[in-house]
């Protein structure tokens, strides 16, 4: 028997079952489940969806105004300069589509590293047809700025329109 000052000499063994083992707590990453998942595909649908409208609205514009400056070979610069950004621009969205049953972290990952790859794949799609010399590259910037602008915008309006809480806690 021991007395209350002194402590008892026999080790103590952890609580049995399955929820006292370490492995059984929570794991500090979130793993994707069908709800985050599905939250995923909505936004990048929204998001694909609302850059495009203004940005082809824009596009339109631009080789307008192309047509009334530099004549055909202005409309035809304009428009490769507008279908390069689309497409630059349509690679976020669909890199969270394919990556929305993933991990949420790595759908974050993905994000930033398509965001970096796109102003590197513009500039290097501006560089190639500068040295190619096939379209006015003066004329295709003055399309792919404004058309990139109006697709960020979309998408980003598009994500602040959505329902869906971006913060868990």
């Amino acid at each position: 028997m021991t007395s209350p000052e002194t402590p008892d000499p026999t080790p103590q063994s952890p609580p049995a079952g399955p929820s006292a083992t370490p492995s059984a707590t929570p794991s500090a990453t979130p793993h994707a489940t069908p709800a985050t998942t599905a939250q995923v595909l909505e936004a990048s649908r929204a998001m694909l969806r609302g850059g495009l409208w203004p940005a082809v609205i824009v596009a339109v514009l631009a080789a307008l105004v192309a047509g009334l400056l530099a004549g055909v070979t202005g409309v035809v610069a304009a428009i490769v300069g507008a279908v390069v950004v689309i497409a630059v621009c349509s690679l976020g969205p669909l890199v969270m589509r394919w990556t929305a049953a993933a991990d949420p972290m790595v759908v974050m990952a993905a994000a930033l590293v398509s965001m970096m790859g796109k102003l590197g794949l513009l500039l290097v799609v501006f560089l190639v047809l500068q040295a190619l010399g096939v379209v006015d590259t003066r004329i295709a910037a003055l399309a792919l700025g404004p058309t990139a602008i109006a697709f960020i915008v979309g998408e980003v309006i598009a994500f602040a329109r959505l329902r869906t809480p971006t913060i868990a806690v």
